[in-house]
C-alpha cells in the first residue's frame, strides 16, 4: 500500500471512494487506513478540483500567471543589474 510516505493513486482512489460511500469520518478513516488525516483531506480535495473543469481550469490559469510573475521579476532583476552595471562601466569610461 505505501512506499515510505508515498501511496499509489490507485490506493488514495480507493481511500477517497471509502470516504465518499462510507458514514464514517475522515479521521476515523485515517485512523484506519493508516494515513494522516490532513493527506487524506488533500486527496479529497484535489479529486474534487479535478472533477470540476472550471476549478481546473482556474488552477491551470492561476499557475501560468504565477509562472509569468516569476518570470517578470527576473527580467525585472535582470534590468536593474544591467543598469547598475552600465553606470559603473559609464564612469571607468569617463575617466
Amino acid at each position: 500500500m505505501s512506499n515510505g510516505n508515498r501511496y499509489t493513486e490507485e490506493y488514495k482512489i480507493h481511500a477517497i471512494c471509502l470516504v465518499k460511500e462510507s458514514n464514517r469520518s475522515v479521521n476515523r478513516l485515517a485512523k484506519d487506513l493508516g494515513v494522516n488525516p490532513q493527506t487524506l483531506r488533500n486527496w479529497l480535495k484535489e479529486d474534487k478540483k479535478r472533477h470540476s473543469p472550471d476549478k481546473a481550469k482556474i488552477m491551470e490559469l492561476e499557475a501560468n500567471l504565477k509562472a509569468e510573475k516569476r518570470r517578470n521579476a527576473e527580467l525585472e532583476e535582470s534590468i536593474n543589474i544591467l543598469k547598475k552595471a552600465s553606470a559603473i562601466f559609464g564612469t571607468n569610461n569617463r575617466e
